[in-house]
Formats: structure tokens, C-alpha cells, sequence
């Protein structure tokens, strides 16, 4: 989902804190220099404003981003990192110890060494766990195989093991430092079947194949790697054989989680005898779970080869299923794009747009692959100004046409079922409620049989920020906060509303087996601004789309037919430094849509 070009991070220990400062007296030191109303009604809110007002001082610190440690400044360190991601799984069908434990491909060097295209050093593990976020889509497939008729992957782009940690500590209060966890809805929830939980836990690798490629032509949909491009891999001994604890070289080669780091860490890692293996972006590491295969950052479904390749959606239309994506970023952002399109820069967008929709793209243009027919629902955000084509040539080539980066007017017009498309087309509208438009666009899709199409959002790229305490005001990140007009609170639908509305069109045809792909991408967005604050409410935002799915699944199918995936495609490198602190606070708050007073 969600990120920019991007990619590189990952934490040291996690510490309980300097000096377990109590909630109370930490923000009463805050209070000093915040606003009380600001801290009485939003701790969360109070702890990102002081951090950022005091990011480059080196002192105690409830969180952190970066290498750097405790007790220095806020944050060293704003995209990726290596670390390994939790899965949660539910339905009798998946079987996630089909692939982790004694399954898991690190315990044998040949099948690393298939993985990665090269014997990745260090990665090897006899005692892994872990398993790699390629075999999901060996459990999807063979839960499918089994019977599942409807196939759900909710994505939290961006969120690890410590991000999950923050969110539910900061709303249940209570405190853990290691396993599953408890507190949200995909860490409590047990997907029964016959009064037996189907709920299931683990964590994977999300290390690429390589690293950024170069002399990318969008045109001609090809590329190069430079003789020294970053390779993948996971060293256990540093970063960990869990995504709580790290390995005993970790403290001594902290840069190691983001790529190497600094050219010190880099020195370090080289001198310990480890090597540096690239840490993943958002688009070949959603690709991996739909291909099965590792590819290089920034590609969609393009193997390391050249190759575009197909993914288990494309193999599922062509049996019948109907296929739908739902984010709160835009809607042909790197994740919701990677289960489906191909190309070689995921930001050529609006040629993504064209394959999601199921216009003919560059890649069908250049015979490099198939002609794709497109999903059936396409949701996000992705409103943003329009401006000629000569503006957006440079990124996504000659075919590029007038319109937003991410959709091309004409393209928007041709899908439109006002203009002989096979589209319901819903955009956010002035003075129109977005829950509303997009519950009525969705209806009229579902009663008329067409697919839905629908654009939402903000000048910043994705739906409003919830934030921790439900109010749809941020706190300031490293680049300032994100602030919205009633207007961006009422024409937006939330996630959910999303979810609901994908829903509704993927089961308007009885017995159409279906899979839904439904992401909180901005959870990565605020997290590569440093930005617990907006990140936790971006969680929150993806429990209520999880609801939803939950709901569906209990009134109209059952977790037999029913299976449902939440996992993230990176993480960054949130450090928490003062888990007491970030507990006093306790999140739930009504949605402030719900309150007709604003925020």
C-alpha cells in the first residue's frame, strides 16, 4: 500500500523504559509546553506533538524511530525496515503450519537458495520458525483448494509486530512484550467452527529478491540491475527469530534492519563478517503473496527475469470469481495494484488503472502478456488535481493522457455505464455524504449487475486520519500535520464503508465464489512521517473493516467457506521506549462521523 519509493528500517530491543515513568507524571512533564484540553482528551495525540517539538533533542522518550536507541533524538531513520511481519489467520481451511515450524523453506539452504535467486548469506536457519511471505500464496491456494469460497486479505501496509504492539496497548491498556498479543480484533477474534477456534498466528520474511532495479522504461516495460544492487535475505542472529526479540548481534548492528544504514553501521556489519541484505517496499512484497514468487522493489508482478507473471487472481477469474480491492490510499497504490496488474514501476499509475479496469495496457500493448479483463470492484482514494499528460509523462511514458497521476480522464470516462462502460463510477462529490453516494452507487451496481469503481480522498492522498482517540485529529508528524475541512470528513466513506460496499457488489450473483482485498494503507503512510499517532487510528480504521468481514462471514457463510488473511507487507523501525507510558491511554471513542458536532 501503502509508501514512497521507499523502503529501508527496522527496531532494536524492545525496552520497557527508562525509568517507568508513570503515564500521569510523563504527561504532566508534557503539559508544560501542550495544551491541557489536548492532553485530557488525547494522551496519544500529546505524546507525537512532543515528540516532534523535541525531535532533534536527545532525551527519554516514550517511542522512537530509527537505530539510534533510547534516550537520543526522535528519529534517524523514516521508511522501511527487515523485520518480520505477523500473520493472523482464520478459517478451517488455512493451514499456516503447512509452511512455518519444521515446514519452513529457511531450515533448507537449497530452497533458500531457489528463494532468492542466489545463496543468500546468513539466512539459512535449522531452528526457523518463520516462514516466507511467498508461501501465502501456497495457503491460499490450497485453501482454496479445499473449498474455500470466499477469500479475504485485509492489509495493514506497513504494520509489525511493534506497530500491532502500540495499537493495542494504547487501547486495551493492558501490556505484553512478546507472542500474539490481545487487544484488537484480529488478535482476540477466534473464527469458530463448531465451537472450535480456527484462529491462527505466525510470521514471515518480506526481504526481496533485489533491491530498486535500473534504467526502468515504463515504455517499453523493461529494466537492468546495476552490478552491485542490493540482494535479499534474513540474518536470524541479528534481526531476530521473532518479530519481539532480536538476535544477539542486534545491539551491535543496529543499521542492519534498514539496509545497511549509515556508511558506520554498514562498516560495522561488514567487519562482523553478516552482510547487508535489502529490506522490501510495499508493491513486490504484496505481489509475492498473489505470485508466489520474490522480485525486485518497485515492481508489480514482473519477476526478476523480466517476466510479467500470473497471479493466483488471474488463475481465480478464469474460474468464475469475482475479484475486488478496497483501500483508504489510492486505488491503484502498490498493494491493492499487486494483486492483480504488471508492471515494471509501480508508479506508472495511470497504466495500472487501465489494467485494473480492464482497459489494455502496456504490458497487453506490448504482447508481454495477456490482455486482463479487470476486477469487479475497484475502491480508494486518488482525488487530486488534474493536469495535462506532458506533466506526467516522465514517470509513466508517451501513454500517458490528461487526468490525475493516478487515472487518465479519457480512461475514466470509457468505464463510466453512462458512457457504455461496465462501471457504476462514484467520485467523492461536494456536499454529498460519501458513505451515502458510494452505499447508493454500490446498490445500483449490485441490482444492474456492473462492477463499481469509486475515487475518494484527501489533498494527501489517503481518507482521513482517525487517530488513536477516534477524532480525526492529528497530531504532527515529521512533515507536519495532516488537517481536514468538514467536507473531508463527510464526503469520505471510511474503510468499512468500503468493505460493506465491495460486499454488496461481490455478492450481488449467488453462489459466485469471490475474494476481497481490503487495506489500511495509510497505517503506512503515518508511519513513514514518524507518526504513531496517526498510524494507531489508522489500525483502528482496519479492525472496523475487519468487522465487517466478520459480520458477512457469521450471517451469510461460515468459516469452512469463509477464510480470512491480515497481515502487513513491511514494517518500519517504531522503537517503543516507554510501554507503560503509551498504555495510560485507552482508545474507543465514538467515530467522530457518527457525531454530527465536529471535532
Amino acid at each position: 500500500m501503502a509508501d514512497s519509493r521507499r523502503s529501508k528500517s527496522r527496531s532494536l530491543l524492545l525496552t520497557l523504559g527508562s525509568g517507568l515513568i508513570s503515564c500521569v507524571s510523563f504527561l504532566s512533564i508534557i503539559a508544560q509546553d501542550s495544551p491541557k484540553s489536548a492532553i485530557s482528551n488525547d494522551p496519544v495525540n500529546a505524546l507525537q506533538t512532543d515528540a516532534i517539538t523535541t525531535k532533534k533533542a536527545k532525551k527519554a522518550r516514550t517511542w522512537h524511530f530509527g537505530s539510534q536507541g533510547s534516550g537520543d533524538v526522535y528519529s534517524n531513520h523514516g521508511t522501511h525496515s527487515n523485520r518480520l511481519i505477523p500473520v493472523y489467520a482464520f478459517g478451517s481451511r488455512i493451514q499456516l503450519g503447512d509452511v512455518s515450524g519444521p515446514n519452513s523453506l529457511y531450515r533448507d539452504s537449497a530452497r533458500v537458495k531457489a528463494l532468492y535467486g542466489y545463496d543468500a548469506p546468513n539466512t539459512t536457519n535449522p531452528k526457523a520458525e518463520y516462514f516466507d511471505q511467498t508461501d501465502l500464496y501456497k495457503v491460499q491456494k490450497d485453501a482454496i483448494a479445499r473449498g474455500v469460497k470466499h477469500m479475504f486479505i485485509v492489509w495493514f501496509d506497513g504494520m509489525d509486530w511493534n506497530t500491532t504492539q502500540a495499537a493495542a496497548v494504547a487501547k486495551s491498556g493492558s501490556i505484553y512484550t512478546s507472542g500474539k498479543g490481545s487487544g484488537l480484533i484480529f488478535q482476540d477474534y477466534q473464527a469458530p467452527v463448531n465451537n472450535r477456534s480456527t484462529a491462527q498466528y505466525g510470521f514471515y520474511v518480506t526481504s526481496p529478491s533485489h533491491d530498486d532495479a535500473s534504467n526502468v522504461n515504463v515504455d517499453k516495460q523493461t529494466f537492468e540491475f546495476a552490478p552491485d544492487v542490493v540482494r535479499g535475505g534474513y540474518d536470524p542472529l541479528i534481526a531476530g527469530e521473532t518479530p519481539w526479540d532480536n538476535g544477539p548481534l542486534a545491539a551491535q548492528l543496529p543499521g542492519y534492519l534498514k539496509g545497511g544504514g549509515s556508511p558506520e553501521e554498514k562498516a560495522n556489519i561488514a567487519k562482523a563478517g553478516r552482510a547487508i541484505h535489502a529490506f522490501t517496499d510495499s508493491s513486490t512484497s504484496a505481489a509475492s503473496i498473489f505470485n508466489g514468487i520474490k522480485s525486485y522493489n518497485n515492481s508489480l508482478n514482473i519477476g526478476p527475469d523480466g517476466k510479467a507473471v500470473r497471479t493466483l487472481w488471474h488463475d481465480l477469474q478464469k474460474q468464475g470469481w469475482k475479484l475486488g480491492t478496497a483501500t483508504s490510499v489510492p486505488f491503484d497504490h502498490a498493494s491493492p495494484a499487486a494483486t492483480y496488474t504488471r508492471n515494471v514501476f509501480r508508479d506508472d499509475y495511470q497504466d495500472i488503472a487501465r489494467e485494473m479496469l480492464g482497459i489494455k495496457s502496456v504490458i497487453a500493448h506490448n504482447e508481454q502478456g495477456e490482455h486482463l479483463p479487470g476486477l469487479d470492484v475497484v475502491l480508494g482514494s486518488g482525488v487530486t488535481k488534474s493536469e495535462t499528460r506532458f506533466q506526467h509523462v516522465k514517470d509513466q511514458g508517451v501513454n500517458a493522457g490528461d487526468g490525475t497521476r493516478y487515472l487518465a480522464n479519457a480512461d475514466k470516462h470509457s468505464v463510466d455505464v453512462k458512457n457504455g462502460g461496465n462501471y457504476v463510477v462514484v467520485e467523492r462529490t461536494q456536499n454529498q455524504s460519501g458513505k451515502t453516494i458510494l452505499a447508493n452507487a454500490a446498490e445500483q451496481a449490485a441490482k444492474t449487475g456492473k462492477r463499481l469503481f469509486g475515487v475518494f480522498g484527501t489533498q494527501y492522498g489517503n481518507l482521513p486520519y482517525r487517530t488513536t482517540n477516534s477524532d480525526y485529529t492529528p497530531a504532527p508528524g515529521m512533515r507536519g500535520p495532516q488537517k481536514y475541512t468538514d467536507a473531508d470528513l463527510k464526503e469520505n466513506p471510511t474503510l468499512a464503508d468500503m468493505t460493506r460496499a465491495s460486499l454488496k457488489v461481490l455478492t450481488a450473483e449467488k453462489g459466485k465464489p469471490f475474494a476481497l482485498f481490503v487495506e489500511a494503507g495509510d497505517v503506512d503512510f503515518a508511519l513513514h512521517d514518524n507518526n504513531l499517532d496517526s498510524a494507531i487510528g489508522a489500525v483502528y480504521s482496519g479492525e472496523e473493516a475487519i468487522q465487517v468481514i466478520i459480520d458477512w462471514v457469521e450471517k451469510n457463510s461460515n468459516w469452512n467457506d469463509s477464510a480470512m488473511i491480515v497481515t502487513a507487507d513491511h514494517g518500519h523501525y517504531l522503537v517503543i521506549d516507554d510501554l507503560p507510558a503509551l498504555a495510560g491511554h485507552a482508545a474507543g471513542k465514538v467515530d467522530a462521523r457518527e457525531n454530527p458536532a465536529k471535532p
